[in-house]
């Protein structure tokens, strides 16, 4: 893999291949090295790439309204439910951007105190 793509940590790979040499690594990995892997490759869909997968089934990819998304089942039922509903007991937040929405109402009321201004004072 070294030679058609560069490593960026320890079994991450990126490349810019043709769909034949795309299609060639996929069947190698799957059949000859029977590794756990994801490719992602661009594609003219909606959300502009397809995602493939081998291997490991703690995930899984599903379809949701023509875009591909990456699921993580639950351990305490045997599928992937996938809802609207807002789980609020789980108050705990693990995004490394856990007050992401205060920052966009501040800076929206920012630029709208701004604009205000830039409008009385010409």
């Amino acid at each position: 893999m070294s030679r058609l793509a560069i490593e960026l940590k320890p079994g991450v790979f990126v490349a810019t291949v043709g769909a034949r040499v795309r299609d060639q690594i996929w069947k190698k990995i799957c059949e000859e090295w029977k590794s756990d892997a994801l490719m992602l490759y661009s594609s003219n869909t909606e959300q502009g790439y397809i995602i493939r997968s081998n291997g490991d089934p703690s995930r899984e990819i599903v379809e949701f309204d023509g875009i591909q998304l990456i699921a993580k089942p639950d351990p305490k039922s045997d599928h992937i439910q996938i809802t609207d509903e807002i789980d609020e007991s789980n108050t705990e937040i693990n995004s490394p951007f856990p007050n992401i929405e205060e920052f966009f109402v501040e800076k929206a009321d920012s630029l709208r105190a701004e604009l205000d201004q830039n409008l009385n004072n010409p």
